[in-house]
């Protein structure tokens, strides 16, 4: 019979890993893709993802999310002042390579290093707007 290891709570818990060190934090850079680019977030991008967003109409991106819909540009702008420009969450536009256009949002979210893995969440995405039957897309 093994024993079992527990933390000072008296908690089961796993054996230690040998070696083990904290993970770096995520970094603020580009990723280049076939189709897409990550990039760090930037006012630059604030026009293009207002119109990435404003063409889902009936607001179903907007289901889960804690902010959003958006009235007006000047709205969206406010909301990634005060949202997306810190160290957590770490906000990053992805970018269609073929329009050179940012057409969404993701970001490291609750990032702990020392306490739990980091988890990511996406918002929304555009297809591009080629063919009338565009419809908006999430990134993954």
């Amino acid at each position: 019979m093994s024993s079992q290891l527990t933390n000072p709570l008296g908690q089961p818990i796993g054996a230690p890993l040998d070696g083990w060190a904290p993970p770096p934090l995520p970094p603020r850079e580009s990723f280049e893709g076939r189709f897409a680019r990550v990039a760090p977030i930037g006012e630059q991008f604030a026009s293009d993802l207002y119109a990435a967003h404003v063409e889902d109409r009936e607001g179903r991106t907007w289901t889960y999310l804690p902010y959003g819909p958006f009235a007006t540009e000047r709205d969206y702008r406010h909301w990634m002042e005060t949202t997306c420009f810190g160290p957590d969450p770490l906000f990053h536009v992805i970018v269609d390579n073929s329009t050179d256009r940012a057409v969404g949002v993701a970001a490291y979210m609750r990032i702990a290093p020392l306490l739990v893995p980091s988890r990511s969440a996406t918002s929304v995405c555009r297809r591009s707007s080629s063919g009338a039957g565009a419809q908006p897309t999430r990134c993954t």
